[in-house]
């Protein structure tokens, strides 16, 4: 009970100073004393023509040649042509600064503050004038190391919003774009940006997604995933059910097929929404090759999905419970390798696994050249030592090396992840049950994705309602003179890809 007293306690007087910040009158000596511990804002003073300003803004994010030259020339002519007392109205009038604005608030003069503004002190009772000459710490747009691009575009999304916005808009010439900006974060303020085809995308789900974000209640926004966790239905989300991408051209594909992409202030990827599960094992690279190579990719990486998923609890199944479906010589070969091994085939399986698992995190946290080579080196060294100490066989290092670089297959990361509990799953009932143990376990997972969906979207959208037409375009890529329609299952405003109706809805 006193738990809930004092929760309360600490909720009223948050309300109570944020209430404070909103009706304290603004002013350079207020500033001054909220920010006396941020030594990196700036209050600098002078005077023109027997009037004292003072400048307020923050270091390292505001444009010096605007600060130092621009401003001050436009404020010197303004003190110029008006020497007797100002008002409001004269600054917003004869002051030409294009992004001029007034604040009276206090709480929004710190966020504009942090933003990379900057903040006028003209002694006007209250008021304080700001001008957006923000140039925040940011690299280029550059090639991103988690997308192989060997055709396509190599710019990828940075850490500013502004330009992962301007990368999708320079490729989507069209008003069609649209995007609705929110804040998000009561401490970092962060800046979430949904964009979406307006004459396309389905505007329930766009009222969904803007009812989800307005739900979100937390000190900082700083990850995708914590987006994320608040558009799942449930926390403990084992599938991925969004999609995300560090490459603006593989974005404006998805908008155009109907979809939402999620940009978020100070992140590189972006993440997609609705999707569907194969639409997972889809690449940016997919449309930049013909589709009878495509094709071919997206069946390499189906059968890549499964060898991941249930090579491992087939070769349990077959040693452990099912030895007379091997054919003999196969057999002789397993009893052969496995003399000496002490450990039961299905910890040695997950030994092996575990280990695997082991040098592929160590190959991802350390820097690129060692990895690699601890990656490779590494792995042949002590999958050879534990061959000849015993403590696996020569086959079981196979199964599990191929089931593991099966993974690699595939695009989305989180989905990698993914697999390995899965395979994991399927090991642990293969080990109890065999066969029967390793198809529950199949069925048990297949029963799961089955019941997921993303903003009425099904996780198996393509296969699960049976259409002969939709299956075969999920599964292989079909020509682009034959692919005119956007997915049925999104529920479009415009299901079709070509230019005539869009152009009569136009003139309708």
């Amino acid at each position: 009970m006193k738990f809930f007293k004092k929760k309360s306690l600490q909720k009223n007087l948050s309300i109570s100073n944020d209430n404070n910040k909103k009706s304290t009158v603004i002013s350079e000596r207020v500033l001054r004393n909220v920010l006396k511990k941020c030594p990196d804002i700036q209050f600098s003073s002078t005077t023109y023509i027997h009037h004292q300003i003072t400048y307020i803004y923050c270091s390292g994010l505001v444009n010096t040649e605007i600060l130092y030259n621009t401003v001050p020339q436009s404020i010197d002519h303004f003190f110029f042509v008006h020497k007797g007392e100002i008002t409001e109205e004269q600054i917003r009038n004869y002051l030409h600064i294009p992004t001029l604005d007034v604040i009276d608030n206090l709480e929004v003069a710190i966020t504009d503050i942090f933003a990379g503004k900057l903040l006028i002190d003209f002694g006007i009772n209250g008021k304080l004038f700001t001008i957006d000459i923000s140039e925040r710490p940011q690299r280029k747009p550059e090639e991103t190391a988690t997308e192989a691009t060997v055709k396509g575009p190599r710019d990828n999304f940075i850490e500013d919003i502004n330009v992962n916005i301007s990368l999708i808009r320079k490729r989507l010439r069209t008003s069609s774009l649209a995007f609705e900006q929110t804040t998000i974060g009561k401490r970092s303020q962060t800046k979430v940006a949904i964009l979406y085809m307006d004459d396309i995308a389905n505007m329930n789900v766009l009222k969904e997604i803007k009812n989800r974000l307005s739900t979100i209640d937390i000190d900082g926004l700083v990850t995708t995933q914590q987006l994320e966790e608040t558009f799942n239905n449930t926390p403990y989300a084992v599938f991925p059910r969004h999609q995300y991408t560090g490459k603006p051209d593989f974005a404006v594909q998805t908008l155009l097929n109907g979809r939402f992409v999620i940009l978020i202030d100070g992140v590189t990827i972006a993440l997609i929404t609705p999707i569907n599960f194969f639409l997972l094992l889809k690449g940016s690279e997919d449309k930049e090759v013909s589709y009878i190579f495509s094709s071919f990719q997206r069946l390499i990486r189906i059968s890549g999905l499964f060898l991941s998923a249930i090579l491992p609890g087939i070769w349990v199944s077959l040693t452990s419970f099912h030895q007379d479906q091997l054919p003999l010589s196969l057999l002789a070969t397993v009893v052969e390798s496995r003399k000496g091994v002490p450990l039961p085939l299905s910890i040695e399986v997950i030994l092996m696994l575990l280990l695997f698992e082991l040098f592929k995190e160590a190959g991802l946290r350390l820097p690129m050249s060692i990895g690699q080579i601890l990656s490779v080196v590494g792995g042949l060294i002590i999958g050879d030592a534990a061959i000849s100490a015993g403590l696996a066989s020569p086959v079981t290092v196979v199964v599990i090396a191929l089931s593991t670089l099966s993974t690699f297959n595939l695009n989305d990361q989180s989905l990698i992840g993914t697999l390995s509990l899965t395979r994991l799953f399927i090991i642990l009932f293969s080990s109890l049950f065999g066969f029967f143990g390793m198809f529950t376990a199949i069925f048990v997972i297949c029963a799961y994705i089955g019941r997921i969906n993303t903003f009425g979207v099904s996780y198996l959208e393509g296969i699960s309602l049976l259409n002969i037409s939709d299956f075969i375009k999920t599964i292989i890529k079909i020509p682009s003179t034959k692919y005119t329609k956007r997915p049925k299952a999104l529920e479009l405003n415009d299901i079709t890809r070509t230019g005539e109706e869009n152009e009569n809805k136009k003139k309708s």
